[in-house]
């Protein structure tokens, strides 16, 4: 067994999953490859730790709040409040429950400054000047020797792959 294919058979080894002849065939290499002892027991340590912490999340999940249809309403009518999607009557609806309740205030007051600050990062992300015209410009002032050049040698390259791939295929076929 190479350290490849020792590799490529290390998870099935921990599920269980080998032949009987495959297993033995494993755990030599395992007796005899210092380097793949070593990555086995890393990857043997981490997928246990992975399956314990998943035992763990899954035994002490929380239980999502379920929503009432009024709450859900309530949530969409903030939602299309601030993206300024509501009707005239809707808009005034919403604010006098801005106004009544603290609770959905703050909340919207909150998604509000999130809001700010997300367009004040992709402010801040824009480029100051425009590459594209200086892009175009060395683009179109290459000769069209230059270019007739390049089309050529990637129609060459191109149908020399396309014929490495059918000789491929039909060797693959004809095995």
């Amino acid at each position: 067994m190479t350290c490849e294919q020792f590799e490529t058979l290390m998870h099935f080894y921990l599920d269980n999953e080998l032949s009987t002849t495959m297993k033995l065939a494993f755990e030599k290499h395992l007796l005899e490859c210092k380097s793949c002892r070593e990555k086995y027991n890393t990857f043997k340590t981490i997928i246990t730790e992975l399956r314990e912490s998943y035992k763990k999340f899954k035994s002490s999940s929380r239980k999502v709040k379920v929503q009432s249809p009024e709450q859900q309403a309530i949530n969409s009518s903030i939602s299309a409040y601030i993206d300024n999607e509501l009707d005239l009557h809707e808009n005034v609806k919403i604010k006098k429950m801005i106004i009544t309740k603290p609770d959905i205030r703050n909340k919207i007051e909150k998604i509000n400054s999130l809001k700010l600050l997300l367009k004040e990062s992709f402010r801040k992300t824009q480029p100051t000047q425009d590459y594209s015209k200086q892009l175009l410009r060395k683009i179109y002032s290459t000769n069209k020797r230059e270019r007739n050049k390049e089309i050529v040698l990637t129609i060459v390259s191109f149908i020399v792959l396309s014929i490495i791939w059918i000789v491929m295929l039909v060797s693959a076929i004809s095995i």
